[in-house]
């Protein structure tokens, strides 16, 4: 994806052990923000990305620091990256996430980890009961009636790793344009119907 679009700003929350944050550091040359909850992970994290000068850590509850960056003009320029992995406590931010990134960012690429892949069972995803399973479902909201949902195209059984699904959102567009080139990806439609 990073080698047919020219993201300027990649923001992740949930940066844990920093394990995707730095691979991102290998993908762009842009500037990357990345928001972990834990001061712990946080502060092991600082060490792990030392020397990355295009990597900017943040702490805090995910929506909050997305609120934050969205009032930055350094960080709303597109088109940006977003990969939402802030969802391991028992407050699932993911729609909240989504509430800023739509309102501050209007044209973007947002990659949910740990979803469920609608049309294969394959996949494992996170469940933590009523309203917070990390489905479709719960994302079928009328303020992101302009995102359109891509799912890998590979299916489970070829990972050769663990088979944590994901979805990928894209602004109708020229982002759901060019995703829809990409091979990795199946494309499944706008979120919502109309």
């Amino acid at each position: 994806m990073f080698e047919v679009i020219q993201f300027k700003a990649v923001i992740e929350t949930g940066t844990f052990r920093a394990l995707t944050t730095r691979y991102l550091s290998e993908l762009t040359t842009s500037r990357i923000a990345t928001v972990e909850i834990s001061q712990t992970y946080y502060d092991y994290s600082k060490r792990r990305l030392a020397g990355r000068a295009n990597v900017h850590q943040f702490t805090g509850q995910s929506p909050d620091v997305l609120a934050k960056l969205a009032a930055d003009p350094e960080w709303t320029v597109t088109p940006a990256f977003f990969y939402l992995d802030a969802h391991w406590h028992e407050y699932l931010p993911l729609v909240d996430e989504l509430n800023v990134i739509v309102k501050a960012w209007p044209e973007f690429v947002a990659m949910v980890d740990d979803f469920k892949v609608d049309g294969d069972a394959g996949y494992v995803y996170d469940d933590y009961g009523p309203g917070k399973s990390l489905e479709l479902s719960l994302l079928e909201r009328p303020e992101f009636a302009n995102l359109h949902v891509f799912w890998p195209a590979a299916p489970a059984t070829a990972e050769k790793r663990i088979r944590q699904g994901s979805v990928t959102l894209a602004t109708a567009g020229a982002m759901t344009e060019t995703l829809k080139g990409i091979a990795e990806l199946r494309y499944g439609g706008p979120l919502i119907e109309g």
